[in-house]
């Protein structure tokens, strides 16, 4: 009977440890994700692919994408009305809509607020060049706006207001908490509020009682900045946390062959490239890019990076988006073209550059390799490896030759091409050239599928033409979790909805 009541009562102790174990598991989901988010602030985001899932559970749009597509579907915005011009947009907004934190209730004048703040150039947001077109907004009244643009926009509801630049804030919480404030304090109306934000550390969200939508089925998020990959991998086996957003490509076999967990692979909605800085000599001198370019290996470099699991590309758009460049050319390797081009330019006794990246997006082993293949051609390349926001700001000076860099990329073309375009926010190759710059804007006022599609085509091959990039991969994205979450539906590019996700009993 004694031993009888002993074993009985680890019994319970053990049942009693699973099942606090599972409550923790239902009331807070833990999700790595690969560095901290810079900025919380819809009007200065600088990570898309990093920041979205959280920026998407704390905000909403007039629009959004349906889960698992690119569909524009209504949020805030009940409905709306296209003038026949495409210059006048008109949204019926859904009433009593409350934001997080007792900020009342979301109204007009909170959606002419938000756009304002980024088109306003004092406020230098990232995000200004999304809304290019916008003329202004204009209150009609309390649950009603309408946009007025200056020309008709084809991204707008593919691009523009179902992503970061259209998340509506709340105008008072701005103006009570101040800039600063605010970024590090995010006022939503979303289905989580915002709780915390310990830099490097945690941002923690939680369930908002009031939110006007379907209610979510986990109650708290953490997301958790582990910037080395491996470490999050060991941090999942070890259950000290339930999701990794993004799974290194070496790891993807021994996780899908354990069945604690499930992995999701999808193609990445990205490209990974060499991005030359044109301005900076000797750079400047296109038959030294050129040389570059022939001199660069690229299914080297992916065998050394990816592990040799994701298709090499070989144009800026990936296949899917309307305008991808099928017939683009197919560089190979030529190390006696690449050595007489760099002759020519002046340089046969060689010469010195520099590469910038970051450790997430696994440049210090991409540069080592194209170290190695560069020095074939008599070129000795300098690697610098810096922080996200040091990273950022660096490129955008143009201080390095080059940048090893990936880029989330979005279903609309425009979104991705306007990132080239002269003086660009995000133009860490400093390229200029104004007949793309003139195709781009007329690809964003073309509705015509066809013609839209030509169009960006074209610019693909000013791309190659001026050689600004060397373009490796698109990617995969592969998340992977505890086979007790339930997922929801991933955005076509991997990226995750947390707001749909669940515990499975």
């Amino acid at each position: 009977m004694k031993k009888f009541l002993i074993v009985f009562l680890m019994l319970i102790i053990v049942l009693s440890f699973i099942s606090g174990r599972v409550i923790a598991q239902e009331s807070t989901l833990r999700i790595a994700i690969p560095e901290d988010v810079g900025a919380l602030d819809p009007c200065y985001a600088m990570n898309v692919r990093i920041v979205w899932p959280i920026m998407d559970s704390v905000h909403n749009g007039l629009v959004k994408f349906k889960p698992g597509t690119w569909e524009a579907v209504p949020d805030l915005a009940e409905k709306w009305e296209i003038s026949k011009d495409g210059k006048e947009i008109t949204f019926w907004l859904r009433e009593g809509i409350q934001f997080h934190h007792g900020y009342g209730e979301m109204t007009a004048e909170d959606v002419k607020f938000s756009f304002d703040r980024i088109i306003d150039p004092e406020s230098e947001s990232p995000e200004a060049i999304e809304w290019d077109a916008l003329d202004h907004v204009e209150i009609i009244d309390r649950y009603k706006v309408k946009l007025i643009l200056k020309e008709p926009s084809a991204r707008l509801f593919t691009a523009t207001l179902p992503m970061i630049s259209g998340l509506i804030v709340s105008k008072k919480a701005v103006e009570d908490m101040g800039k600063e404030k605010f970024n590090f304090n995010p006022v939503g109306t979303g289905p989580y509020e915002f709780v915390h934000w310990i830099p490097n550390q945690e941002i923690t969200l939680t369930v908002f009682k009031d939110y006007w939508g379907e209610p979510p089925k986990i109650e708290n998020l953490k997301f958790i900045p582990m910037p080395e990959l491996f470490t999050a991998e060991m941090a999942l086996e070890a259950g000290e946390i339930d999701v990794v957003s993004v799974l290194s490509e070496e790891s993807i076999r021994r996780f899908q062959e354990n069945p604690n967990f499930k992995v999701y692979p999808n193609p990445d909605m990205a490209i990974w490239r060499i991005r030359f800085n044109v301005s900076k000599p000797p750079l400047d001198n296109i038959k030294v890019r050129e040389a570059l370019r022939y001199a660069t290996d690229v299914d080297e470099i992916i065998e050394a990076v990816f592990m040799g699991m994701v298709p090499r590309a070989y144009t800026f758009l990936p296949p899917g988006v309307l305008g991808y460049w099928e017939d683009a050319p197919h560089d190979e390797v030529n190390i006696e073209k690449a050595k007489k081009l760099l002759a020519e330019a002046g340089y046969s006794d060689g010469l010195t550059l520099t590469i910038l990246g970051m450790k997430p997006q696994k440049a210090d082993v991409a540069a080592e390799v194209i170290q190695s293949q560069w020095k074939k051609i008599g070129v000795d390349l300098e690697i610098h490896i810096l922080e996200s926001g040091a990273m950022i700001d660096a490129a955008k000076k143009g201080t390095y030759h080059m940048v090893w860099n990936r880029s989330g990329l979005n279903a609309d073309p425009t979104y991705c091409t306007i990132w080239y375009v002269c003086d660009g926010e995000w133009d860490f190759s400093h390229w200029c050239n104004r007949e793309y710059d003139r195709l781009v804007r007329e690809g964003d006022r073309t509705f015509d599928v066809e013609k839209r599609a030509e169009i960006y085509r074209k610019v693909q091959k000013i791309m190659h033409d001026d050689v600004i990039d060397v373009w490796v991969t698109n990617g995969i994205r592969c998340a992977c979790m505890q086979k007790y979450v339930d997922p929801g539906k991933f955005f076509p590019d991997g990226r995750l909805t947390p707001w749909l996700m669940s515990i499975k009993k």
